[in-house]
């Protein structure tokens, strides 16, 4: 009986005490309200949602989701970098799969902090409609309003808050907002210096045309890559998808490729 080397490394992972990795979710999937937090699983490494709590595998797996480039990572890193350790975040966001990882595109994320703390008065005021009934000490019977208010701070430990301030963390000129959609534009596909491909947009009928983007993993782009080979990427093609934007860079999740018809003249 011959043994695959995924046997060999599970049981690797299993007799060295780390938990070995959850099942991959499918591409297209959406998570709604996932609690996790931010890690770099070896130094370098982009940031990975990692799920805990109830939305963490009921096995004990790690499963984990590369976070794309956007204006909410942008956002959760501030927080990161501001709270000194790792916070829990509620996330909301779609999945891709590609070179069998999955990654995440977040949406929506929330995260918790304390109740803010006020000033309550300390006595109850006398009802003016009450009459004197002689039991009044001025000293708290445990209903009055700072004792109502101390149980429900205390049964409340934090409060849900939305990152989405309303507020850009980079001011870009002309910049979309993230999930703008990009409907057949056709350019061509490139192989960035540093490893990343790259879509550049032919110009327009008037000679102008959008700056580049930075192309996010999606099994599109992987049929994209594929698809290249045969024609050393010399062949222009279509392209959709949604806009992202991280740090002034410009990002796109391909979703939908199609190539060039080649129509041949009508005659007169």
């Amino acid at each position: 009986m011959m043994i695959g080397p995924g046997i060999v490394i599970g049981i690797l992972m299993v007799v060295g005490g780390t938990p070995p990795p959850a099942p991959l979710v499918p591409d297209g999937a959406i998570l709604t309200n996932v609690e996790g937090i931010m890690v770099r699983p070896e130094p370098g490494d982009p940031w990975t949602l990692r799920l805990v709590g109830a939305t963490a595998d009921p096995e004990g797996r790690v499963r984990d989701f590369i976070l794309m480039p956007s204006r909410v990572l942008e956002e959760m890193e501030q927080v990161e970098a501001g709270s000194g350790a790792s916070p829990p975040f509620t996330v909301t966001g779609t999945v891709s799969l590609f070179d069998n990882r999955n990654w995440l595109m977040p949406q929506h994320v929330e995260t918790h902090t304390e109740h803010t703390r006020r000033a309550e008065p300390t006595i109850e005021p006398a009802d003016p409609n009450e009459p004197e009934d002689g039991m009044r000490s001025g000293q708290s019977a445990g209903d009055s309003i700072a004792d109502i208010v101390a149980d429900l701070q205390s049964t409340i430990k934090t409060l849900p808050r939305s990152l989405d301030d309303g507020q850009l963390i980079e001011l870009v000129e002309d910049a979309e907002p993230d999930g703008t959609l990009i409907l057949s534009r056709r350019g061509r596909l490139l192989r960035g210096r540093r490893g990343a491909w790259i879509f550049v947009f032919d110009a327009d009928a008037w000679g102008e045309g959008d700056a580049p983007v930075v192309l996010l993993p999606s099994p599109t782009l992987n049929a994209l890559v594929v698809g290249g080979r045969r024609t050393d990427y010399r062949t222009p093609v279509h392209i959709s998808g949604s806009l992202s934007h991280y740090r002034g860079r410009r990002f796109l999740i391909p979703t939908a490729i199609s190539g060039l018809r080649e129509r041949p003249n009508l005659s007169r």
